[in-house]
């Protein structure tokens, strides 16, 4: 869901205006998802401009794996949403029909055209789980379980985990929804409850089996929550009237430089500990109610301070990123993996990533690459299915084709008498 969806965009102070920062953050998040894995790929370090490389990005390139819990949070803020207005007798719910439908329409037809493209073309770069066997593995894909289980939780594509766990939440969500409307607060703090107590089990647990269930539905409830919250905090704000939203303003710019210096200094904290073993899934058990509760105070923020921070957080670049991010997500760890493992961006030693001159080219031309495919489906792909299902887009199709076919036969007797 888009911001521009959610409210008439052309009424005054509309939810659509405040609400951008939503997309912009979105954009941050498969940003920061492209930087991590892509330092991984090259091990390029963003250097700061005219510092020699003294001062760099990689703090925020290490920590860019966070960007998919801003995804679990952002995703469960636009469910929320209509329950949250709802709460407070501004519009109407969706059928369960409906969202499922929506839910179905956005994530299905790219997921399923990846695994196709995938097993049919790279299958020995992406391969099924051989404990399990290849058919085994692929019921478990179509079936979103795969991410249970250690064996296929990164098996056809590695990024497909996350789509595991977000299906998982879209299934509990009318449950929390209708708990949500009456209490919510309280489902806030019991969605946290759950995940504390789940974490603190796991981190019992052998670190191979700690691992697996550390990225599981249970533990990234605070953040789902948090953003089911904030959708609730949004619209509750926007209630109160323009001369409330006017006093905060300024107090609001406060709390976004606040949040922002925030997340830094947490991105720097596990940035720190990167050299201890398994700092990653450790330190995320660890901070991952706090990562939330940022996220909440920089999207209230930032929605309802003054319009320079929308037009940094929600900027064209990322607001395009947001755009295509699914696409992006789904794709751009694969193409560069390609181009890297076929050599079809050579470097000038044996070892690529020794090439200083590689790791830096080859960042930019899988990224450019990345941003080509992804937003050849989305635009050709996933936004006509969403803006005419897959009904629509049949009947389109056989309108041109049938088009096409009755433009040749019009010019057969016309070719004939020449």
């Amino acid at each position: 869901m888009s911001a521009s969806t959610l409210e008439n965009p052309h009424a005054p102070t509309s939810a659509a205006q405040h609400i951008a920062i939503v997309d912009g953050l979105r954009g941050l998040a498969i940003l920061l998802v492209v930087l991590f894995h892509y330092w991984q790929i090259t091990w390029w370090v963003i250097p700061v401009p005219f510092t020699g490389g003294t001062i760099n990005f990689e703090m925020i390139q290490y920590a860019g794996a966070l960007g998919v819990e801003l995804f679990f949070f952002l995703s469960a803020f636009c469910l929320a949403y209509p329950h949250a207005k709802v709460m407070l007798d501004k519009g109407s719910l969706p059928s369960i029909a409906h969202y499922t439908y929506r839910r179905a329409i956005k994530i299905l037809p790219s997921y399923w055209l990846a695994m196709l493209l995938l097993l049919v073309l790279l299958p020995e770069m992406y391969p099924t789980s051989g404990q399990r066997g290849y058919w085994t593995d692929i019921l478990m894909h179509l079936g979103f379980v795969h991410n249970l289980f250690p064996d296929t939780h990164g098996s056809i594509n590695g990024v497909f985990w996350s789509l595991g766990v977000e299906v998982q939440f879209y299934l509990i969500f009318p449950l929390l929804a209708w708990g949500f409307r009456r209490k919510p607060w309280l489902v806030f703090a019991l969605m946290c409850a759950v995940a504390l107590m789940y974490r603190h089990w796991t981190r019992t647990l052998p670190m191979w089996e700690f691992v697996n269930l550390n990225n599981q539905l249970p533990g990234f409830l605070d953040l789902f929550g948090g953003g089911m919250l904030t959708a609730y905090l949004l619209v509750w704000v926007r209630d109160q009237g323009a001369s409330v939203l006017s006093a905060v303003k300024s107090g609001m710019g406060v709390i976004v430089a606040l949040a922002l210096l925030t997340m830094l200094l947490l991105f720097n904290d596990l940035y720190l500990a990167r050299f201890e073993p398994d700092s990653y899934p450790i330190w995320q058990s660890h901070h991952r109610l706090m990562f939330g509760i940022v996220l909440i105070a920089l999207t209230v923020a930032a929605t309802y301070a003054h319009a320079i921070f929308r037009t940094i957080l929600a900027n064209r670049a990322l607001t395009f990123l947001s755009l295509i991010s699914y696409n992006l997500y789904i794709w751009h760890q694969v193409i560069a993996r390609v181009i890297k493992e076929h050599g079809w961006w050579t470097a000038a030693t044996p070892t690529p990533t020794d090439d200083p001159t590689w790791r830096w080219s080859m960042f930019f031309v899988a990224f450019i690459a990345s941003i080509l495919v992804a937003s050849l489906i989305t635009y050709c792909f996933e936004r006509p299915l969403l803006q005419y299902g897959v009904k629509g887009c049949w009947a389109r199709l056989k309108a041109k084709m049938a088009g096409y076919m009755a433009e040749e036969e019009s010019s057969v007797p016309a070719k004939a008498n020449t």
